[in-house]
């Protein structure tokens, strides 16, 4: 088992906001590639909540770079978690959406 290369960056690209949920699409640097991932960011009295998918030819490629699925699990477990912890750059635009 190879160890896993450290996460260099978090961005999101992408967020559609209605009231205290956030679907968010992202990538990460990891080496010298970026991995993308999409997901949901649920606001609530103890802070946020996030909850992450890999796109899947990224997690292709990370199942072909020779991480095991539990290693891949640990990847997005810290994406997540630097997220909640705000460790990430936002380069788009967050759109705000009204309740109709």
């Amino acid at each position: 088992m190879i160890p896993a290369p450290t996460i260099a960056l978090v961005e999101v690209e992408k967020a559609s906001t209605r009231g205290r949920v956030s679907l968010i699409e992202g990538s990460f640097l990891m080496g010298d590639k970026r991995y993308r991932f999409s997901g949901i960011v649920v606001m609530t009295l103890g802070g946020p909540s996030v909850g992450i998918s890999l796109a899947e030819k990224s997690e292709e490629e990370l199942k072909r770079s020779g991480l095991t699925q539990k290693q891949i699990d640990e990847i997005v477990a810290e994406v997540q978690r630097r997220i909640v912890e705000g460790d990430f750059r936002m380069v788009g635009e967050v759109e705000f959406v009204e309740d109709k």
